[in-house]
């Protein structure tokens, strides 16, 4: 009908005794809801009504309007013409309700279920009728109703009435959440199971009913139920963690003719595809929740057997239905094969972890299942022909599991089927490569090794079957080799950092994590690399190596873009280098230039920059410890392969002696013999079967920026680059070559100096690197080598001087009359007698430009002495005139001797022009020279009498 606009409608709704009531039609003949319809002619005045005097004080129920039939009070006037209790024939209308609510529903069958007590004699009736019920209102009431079918289950215990019906409910129920319209309820059940389900007993009952079933298999009345209850066993199997033992007791007397003819029973493809799927999924839960204990041997054994019986009668059904091309089911197969390993890998089936005794039980009654299931996944892959491709990369991960099983049989039939993979991708992805397989393998070699699989059998077995096949492939036999070998590398370093992993000594770790991660860097694996290096960073931490820390974050921060780095906090990274206060500066700047160009975070640059001041004037002012270098050998086969007749650079720690480092070493490995020897040692001691340790200290060879190359750089500044961005260390040990030469031991003293350059200069991620090469020098270059030293030291304790008249005297006098005292007389007494001979120049013709060199270092010390000479006599006190006088004449004889031999070379203003010598080159490529020789005649080349100018 249609409503007037001037008809006014009020419904006065008095409701606050609905809490908690269930509203279906009976429940609200009992509310106490009175509605009113205040229907008001268009002669009527509309305006009272609006006005809530008017109508808040009418009756509310039925029974007050009784009492007021005949309407005289004033609250009533203006509703005279209104009859409540006859109905209106000229207006009428009808409303609608309805209520939608998560724990109150209208439907009277389902309620009837959920209040099952108060109406118990209606259970049957209300049992049958739930089947009948909407699905989405079941599902709304989920639990509540899962709940009534147990509590009458185990409340009539005594009656065996309501067991079939409550079994015939439950199933309906999971046959509902199975329906794909109620599949997101799945997780809701699941949870019921886990967290609500207490109804303990109610397998008795459940087992009963399903026997009868079973038994009664040839009822065709019960067919349609028994075939909907297996279609449930997935989750009555959890209400029943004992049901199990019955399924297991049903499927072992069930031989090939009971399965194909349950097969043949079904009668659409789709039947088939959701039984397996569900068989597949279910067996794979029941294996991973371990339902029985684990020491149930002949339980968990006999359960083992007869899913494998029951999983390969279904393989063939794979092979019939769900293979060929136009009915390939990816899923179907893929839960197969997940099946499949996951039995294979459960851990009751691991044979190793059993006594002998028990093994060879197992092995005698029920075989080694591992194989028979591992050998059947194989075939299975094998026949999968095209569709291969379809599971890689997905199935490389569980492939890997079952090669991994410590069964040399079942490596060497499963292993293969990674190059089945690689020639699968090479050949069907379209880019001629195998780059998906590669990948997927690593991470999860990575993850199953660290896990605690793997083994040294397996790295061999693997490398060696993965070459076979590769060489004789016609495509892949370059880059499957090379992969081949890359695998069996990570396999090692694996390896060794899951060993290493449980050893106390931290530095060990720290080494078998840089190998691992300098792997995953070169791979560009960035996810596993960054995940070692914090690794990495969590080891130096609790080490308190702070600065090999900060350069680890370093190496992450580098992979990031510069706005992600300046994200944080403005000075974190330059403030983790500690005393590393140049490394600091270098940082500071790269991220001044983003604040100031890139974000304009005046604020942070601002902050920044006083930072960098402080580590300016740190730089100039505070002390800093020298860390010594040791080189250690570690000899022998007793230690671990990444240590094993290698020689590593260590950067000891600030104030850190030999004799601590030493400890330290011998405490790590206990069983460790200390070589007294720095010689390398024989074959005999790399392969004995003990340890060997050989500790020296080492000098770092100074590698000074570009920029600080002849220019006076002050010391404060060079005393960082002397022990810092370091990579070459040398070690000098004399030993005699040749004859003794009574009368110049020298002359056959030789020095064997090994120089090792590190793949990274220190400090970096570690405190330690590996040696890399070894070199031997002859006498003369020895000479050479001692000279050029000696005279870079004089050029530079000079200019120190230059720079800062305040420096104490005392280390210059003893170095220049260490040089000058005629006991000494700079050795050149000696270089004389041992190579400036005709003899030893007709011995060693190809050594007369290194003579000359030689030569020209001892004229060049001359102006260098003198300077240091002259600066000396300007610091001169009373207690120093005795041996200033002494140096100056010793000095006036030494000059004249070497200026008569190997002539004259004058430095030009070298106080003034204060640059740092480079004497080498200068020694080398001498502008002129004068030679005063006895007969006055020029001694050797270019001896001119001009002057070596060393002004920039």
């Amino acid at each position: 009908m249609k409503v007037s606009p001037n008809i006014s409608l009020l419904f006065i709704i008095k409701s606050s005794n609905l809490a908690g009531m269930k509203l279906s039609d009976e429940v609200f003949s009992a509310c106490e809801i009175t509605l009113f319809i205040l229907v008001v002619n268009q002669q009527g005045d509309n305006k009272k009504m609006e006005d809530a005097k008017c109508y808040l004080t009418l009756p509310c129920t039925k029974m007050e309007m009784e009492e007021k039939e005949a309407p005289s009070g004033k609250n009533l006037h203006h509703l005279a013409n209104f009859t409540p209790t006859k109905d209106s024939t000229k207006d009428s209308f009808q409303i609608a309700t309805l209520i939608c609510s998560t724990k109150l529903t209208q439907n009277v069958d389902l309620l009837g279920l959920l209040n099952w007590r108060s109406n118990s004699q209606n259970i049957a009736h209300n049992l049958r009728k739930l089947m009948e019920v909407e699905g989405g209102e079941i599902v709304k009431f989920l639990q509540d109703t899962l709940d009534a079918l147990f509590n009458i289950m185990m409340e009539m215990s005594e009656n065996e009435t309501y067991d079939f019906l409550v079994f015939d409910a439950l199933v309906f129920i999971i046959s509902l959440i199975g329906d794909i319209k109620f599949q997101h309820f799945n997780p809701v059940l699941e949870t019921y199971i886990y967290k609500h389900f207490s109804a303990t007993l109610a397998y008795m009952k459940l087992t009963k009913v399903l026997n009868c079933y079973v038994g009664n298999a040839d009822d065709s009345s019960k067919t349609e139920l028994l075939f909907a209850a297996l279609k449930a066993l997935k989750y009555l199997f959890r209400f029943i963690g004992i049901f199990v033992a019955c399924m297991t007791a049903i499927l072992r007397q069930m031989d090939d003719f009971h399965y194909n003819h349950y097969i043949n029973t079904f009668k659409t493809r789709q039947d088939i595809i959701d039984f397996l799927m569900e068989t597949f999924i279910m067996f794979k839960d029941l294996i991973g929740k371990n339902v029985y204990a684990a020491d149930w041997m002949v339980m968990n054994m006999m359960q083992s057997r007869v899913f494998l019986r029951a999983v390969n009668q279904f393989t063939s059904v794979l092979n019939r239905f769900f293979l060929d091309q136009a009915n390939f089911e990816l899923q179907l197969w893929n839960n197969y094969f997940h099946l499949a390993v996951a039995f294979l890998t459960h851990e009751s089936l691991q044979l190793e972890t059993f006594s002998q005794a028990k093994r060879n039980k197992i092995i005698k009654k029920y075989g080694d299942m591992r194989k028979e299931i591992g050998f059947k996944i194989r075939d299975m892959w094998y026949n999968l022909g095209p569709h291969k491709i379809k599971f890689i990369p997905a199935m490389v991960g569980p492939i890997l599991e079952v090669t991994l099983v410590p069964e040399p049989e079942l490596r060497k039939a499963t292993i293969p089927i990674f190059f089945d993979m690689m020639q699968c991708e090479f050949n069907f992805s379209g880019n001629r490569n195998f780059h998906m397989f590669e990948n997927e393998l690593i991470t999860k070699l990575d993850q199953e090794v660290e896990g605690g699989r793997g083994d040294e059998q397996y790295k061999i077995l693997l490398e060696k079957l993965l070459l076979e096949h590769c060489r004789k492939h016609k495509y892949l036999s370059a880059s499957g080799e090379v992969f081949a070998l890359l695998v069996s590398s990570l396999l090692e370093n694996l390896l060794d950092y899951r060993t290493i992993m449980h050893d106390e000594s931290k530095e060990n770790r720290m080494s078998c994590t840089v190998n691992v991660l300098n792997f995953y860097k070169e791979k560009k694996r960035e996810d596993i690399y960054i995940r070692y290096l914090y690794k990495l960073r969590d080891l130096h931490t609790d080490c308190e190596n702070f600065t090999e820390a900060a350069y680890t974050l370093l190496l992450h921060a580098e992979l990031l873009q510069s706005f992600v780095l300046c994200s944080s906090s403005p000075t974190c990274l330059p403030s983790s280098f500690m005393e590393m206060w140049e490394k600091a500066i270098q940082l500071s700047k790269e991220l001044a230039d983003m604040y100031e160009n890139k974000v304009f975070d005046y604020e942070g640059l601002g902050n920044l920059l006083k930072k960098r001041a402080t580590f300016y004037e740190n730089i100039m002012k505070a002390m800093r410890p020298q860390p010594e270098y040791f080189a250690v050998g570690y000899y022998g086969q007793g230690f671990p392969s990444f240590l094993r007749n290698k020689i590593f650079i260590y950067r000891g720690k600030e104030y850190e002696r030999r004799e601590d480092f030493n400890l330290k070493l011998l405490t790590q490995f206990p069983s460790a013999e200390k070589m007294t020897s720095t010689a390398p040692p024989g074959e005999e001691i790399k392969s004995s079967p003990k340890q060997y340790v050989q500790c020296f200290i080492v000098k770092p060879v100074m590698n000074l920026p570009p920029n600080y190359k002849d220019k006076p750089v002050p010391e404060q500044i060079l005393n960082y680059y002397r022990a810092n961005e370091v990579q070459q260390f040398t070690h000098s040990r004399p030993f005699r070559k040749g004859e003794k030469d009574p009368e110049n031991e020298f002359a056959t003293m030789w020095i064997e100096r090994t120089t090792y350059t590190t793949a990274y200069s220190f400090p970096g991620i570690l405190k330690w690197f590996e040696v890399k090469q070894v070199t031997t020098i002859s006498p003369l270059e020895n000479a050479i080598e001692t000279m050029e030293l000696t005279n870079e030291k004089i050029s530079n304790i000079v200019q120190q001087h230059v720079w800062d008249r305040s420096l104490p005297v005392h280390p210059l006098s003893m170095l220049l009359n260490g040089i000058v005292d005629p006991a000494v007389m700079g050795g050149y007494t000696n270089y004389e007698k041992a190579f400036f001979t005709e003899k030893y120049l007709q011995e060693h013709p190809e050594d007369q430009d290194k003579i000359e060199l030689l030569k020209q270092l001892i004229a060049l010390q001359m102006p260098l002495l003198a300077e240091g000479i002259r600066i000396h006599g300007e610091k001169l006190t009373e207690q120093l005139k005795p041996l200033h006088d002494r140096l100056t004449a010793c000095f006036k004889e030494l000059k004249k001797k070497v200026e008569k031999q190997y002539g004259v070379i004058t430095l030009v203003s070298l106080s003034c022009c204060l640059v740092r010598l480079s004497v080498t080159s200068v020694a080398s490529s001498v502008v002129s020279t004068s030679s005063t020789s006895s007969d006055s005649t020029s001694s050797r080349p270019g001896s001119d009498g001009l002057v070596i100018s060393l002004c920039t």
